[in-house]
This record gives C-alpha cells, sequence and structure tokens, in this order.
C-alpha cells in the first residue's frame, strides 16, 4: 500500500460507525492486534472543550523533561497524521502506511463493523507501543464511558477539562448526564485532575465517581491565582506562588494551563520524577494548537483562526476578542447543524461588525444564508474567497476571526493557503 491507498481504506470506514452500549467491539479489535495498549502508560484526557490544548501543554513538559511521549488528539487539523504524534511529531505517512498494511488484512478478517475513530485509535496505540513511548497523553474522543480510547485498563492520570452541553443527542441532555459519562474515564485508585471553573453538578458528578472509585481527587484552587497578562500576544500568571506563561490566547487557556500544572504535579509525584517547574513552564508556554485562537497574521489586518463550534467555545472566544483593540471586527463563520449553532452564534454576535457567512465545508453545515440571518449585518460568500473578503472589510486597523467549526479551520487552512 502506498499513502493514497492507505488513506482510501481510512475513509472507507464511517466516522462513528454504530452506536455502542459497551467497548466489547473495541475490545476484540485490540485483542486481534495483540492489545499494544497494554504496554503503554496512559495520561488520559476527556472534556468539552479545552482538551487538546491541555494534551498538548502536558505532553510538551513531558517531552522537554526527557520522557518519550506519545500524543493522541482529534480531529484532526490539516493532515490525518496529525492527531498521532511522538514529541510533537507526526506519525509519518511511511509509518502509517507501514501500520495500516500490518492492520488491514486482521481488520478485515474480524466480523466487526469498526469506525474511523477506532481504526484511528488502533493506529495510535500498534505506534506508541512498537516506538516504546514512555507516556502517551490520550484524548477521548467523545464522551468518555464508551469511547473506544476507555478500552485502557489503568492510566496514571485521568484528567476531565471544561464540561458543557456539546453532542446531545449522544451524550445526554443536561450537564450532569454529560458529566457522567466524561466521569467514565476514571479508573480505581487513579488520580483524577478535575478543571477549574466547573457549574456545580459537573463538579458533584466528577467528585462523586472519584470517591467511588478510591481515586484521589484534584482540582485547580483559583484562589491561589493572580493573572498579570492576559491579551492577544498571550498569558501570564502566577500560580501558587510560581510563574507561567501561554503562547495560546484567550483567558480559558489559563485555566487549561492550570489543569496542565496539577496534572504534572502529579505525575512527578508517582514516578515521572525528571520533571522540573522549568519543564512544565516551557511545555506550558511552547504549547500550540491549530485553530484554538491562533493568531495567523499580526497586523494589517490581525487575524486569527479557532475552532470554537459549541456555546461555551463561541463564549469563550467572545470574551477574548471584546478585549482586542481593534476594528472593525469581522467574522467569518459557518457551523454544523448538529450543534447548538444559534445559541453559539448569538455569543459572539454583539462583539462583531460584520460576519461573513459559508457553509459546504463538511457534510451538514448549516446553510450560509440562514447563518446570516442571525448577524444583523451578515453576508455570504463562497469558502474559497471567504478570509480574503474579511480581511479587505476589516482594513489595516481591524481583525479577522475565523470560527464555527474545526472542520472549518481546516477548510479555510487549504482553500485560504494561510
Amino acid at each position: 500500500m502506498d499513502i493514497k491507498e492507505t488513506m482510501n481504506y481510512l475513509n472507507s470506514f464511517s466516522k462513528l460507525g454504530k452506536p455502542v452500549k459497551n467497548l466489547l467491539r473495541f475490545a476484540k479489535i485490540m485483542r486481534a492486534l495483540g492489545n499494544p495498549q497494554e504496554k503503554l502508560k496512559f495520561v488520559h484526557v476527556a472534556g468539552t472543550n479545552g482538551k487538546g490544548s491541555t494534551v498538548r501543554m502536558i505532553a510538551g513538559a513531558l517531552t522537554k523533561a526527557g520522557y518519550k511521549t506519545g500524543e493522541f488528539t482529534s480531529p484532526y487539523i490539516y493532515v490525518y497524521n496529525d492527531r498521532i504524534r511522538i514529541d510533537g511529531v507526526n506519525i509519518s505517512d511511511s509509518e502509517l502506511t507501514e501500520i495500516v498494511t500490518l492492520m488491514k488484512p486482521i481488520i478485515d478478517g474480524l466480523d466487526t463493523e469498526c469506525s474511523q475513530f477506532e481504526i484511528t485509535t488502533a493506529i495510535a496505540f500498534l505506534y506508541f507501543a512498537a516506538k516504546k513511548c514512555d507516556i502517551v497523553v490520550l484524548e477521548a474522543g467523545l464522551g468518555g464511558l464508551l469511547d473506544c480510547t476507555n478500552v485502557i485498563d489503568e492510566c496514571c492520570a485521568s484528567v476531565i477539562t471544561s464540561i458543557s452541553l456539546d453532542h446531545t443527542a449522544i451524550l445526554g441532555n443536561t450537564v450532569a448526564e454529560i458529566a457522567q459519562q466524561k466521569a467514565g474515564i476514571i479508573k480505581a485508585e487513579c488520580p483524577v485532575i478535575l478543571a477549574a471553573s466547573q457549574q456545580r453538578e459537573s463538579y458533584d458528578v466528577v467528585y462523586e465517581k472519584a470517591m467511588e472509585l478510591g481515586s484521589s481527587f484534584v482540582t485547580p484552587n483559583i484562589e491561589r491565582l493572580r493573572i498579570e497578562q492576559c491579551d492577544y500576544s498571550g498569558n501570564r500568571f502566577v500560580y501558587k506562588d510560581m510563574t507561567y506563561a501561554t503562547t495560546m490566547v484567550g483567558r480559558h487557556q489559563i485555566d487549561n494551563a492550570l489543569t496542565a500544572v496539577e496534572t504534572l504535579n502529579i505525575l512527578k509525584k508517582n514516578g515521572f520524577d525528571k520533571l522540573t517547574y522549568v519543564h512544565v513552564y516551557d511545555g506550558i508556554k511552547s504549547a500550540q494548537v491549530p485553530s484554538r485562537c491562533q493568531i495567523i497574521r499580526k497586523d494589517k489586518p490581525l487575524v486569527m483562526i479557532d475552532g470554537a463550534h459549541n456555546p461555551d467555545g463561541m463564549r469563550a472566544l467572545a470574551e477574548f476578542i471584546k478585549t482586542v483593540p481593534k476594528s472593525p471586527k469581522i467574522l467569518v463563520c459557518g457551523m454544523m447543524e448538529d450543534k447548538d449553532w444559534h445559541t453559539a452564534v448569538n455569543h459572539i454576535a454583539k462583539y462583531i461588525n460584520k460576519a461573513v457567512c459559508v457553509e459546504g465545508f463538511a457534510p451538514k453545515t448549516v446553510t450560509a444564508e440562514k447563518l446570516a440571518t442571525i448577524f444583523d449585518d451578515g453576508i455570504t460568500s463562497d469558502i474559497e474567497n471567504a478570509v480574503s473578503k474579511a480581511i479587505k472589510l476589516a482594513g489595516p486597523d481591524g481583525m479577522v476571526i475565523v470560527a464555527g467549526s474545526l472542520y472549518l479551520a481546516s477548510a479555510i487552512h487549504d482553500y485560504n493557503k494561510l
């Protein structure tokens, strides 16, 4: 197989596959492949928003400390390979092809209908085991309890980031129900780190699950936080008398960093003793996830891309852009029908001067015409010219924001060569 044949094979699987009620399907796949996950140590990360950034910060610090660190995230932004990384480097086309070539006859021989995410997770486990990673920072795909990443039997830490309403058709209609799914990654006697600023019902669900399983429970102490800088050049803050900084912008990145700090402190106490404050500082500061409040052009005008795709994500983005002293602010927006897009858009609409609405960057997008009606001054555009149109509207003193979906971020990057 070459890389084209490899990708054709991977794309032959549906994104989610048939709904599951347990992990027996994926466990069967992993047994057939020799259970490579049993050779690895994990930090397991679930949550609604902030997973990717938190994973990148934790993995970055571990790499800085000299540990061979696997990193699994989803979805991919630019290329399929960017969701499977070791020490910050994507799996290569040749390595991906080699693993898929070995897997294909085994997968094809199973009487099991796999999803693409299951296949991707299996590839990651095989790759990380073959490369003898010291630790893997593993992002759950959807939920946690029934997510195939939860096939792992134990981990070094269970990390749960911000919890809010998303994927309600699958995970539940209340924050408490969704928190139950996220808390499903908690293992017996495994430390649990819960991000700060949770809704009370989320906190209670996770805390009670940790106590039930005899797991220690930590959440950042916001009273020990002092923010010194929070603007479009990044963040600087003091937490428990130690200074940290993020290159990724937005107040929410401080919460992600606090979660990473607490996780790394626990890892240091539990076998990863090469970690130092300098490694943690450098790992957090150097962390950059594509399309997470990513500034891709600094002036004339300022241009940023964010994958905000649900109400909480769009609220966090709105809190950031309202602090940026640029005018006018032009939004390039596209959203998916299966999200609470109406609520999400309303969070940001009052902070922008004009919206350029697009569609067709993925299956089941909201039509550009329908999206444009939510804004006081919304217009439509084909995706190929959306950013250039927004840049002209913003002028040299303005700001362009691309947001609404990670699929949009990927498409905009491809079409507009940003």
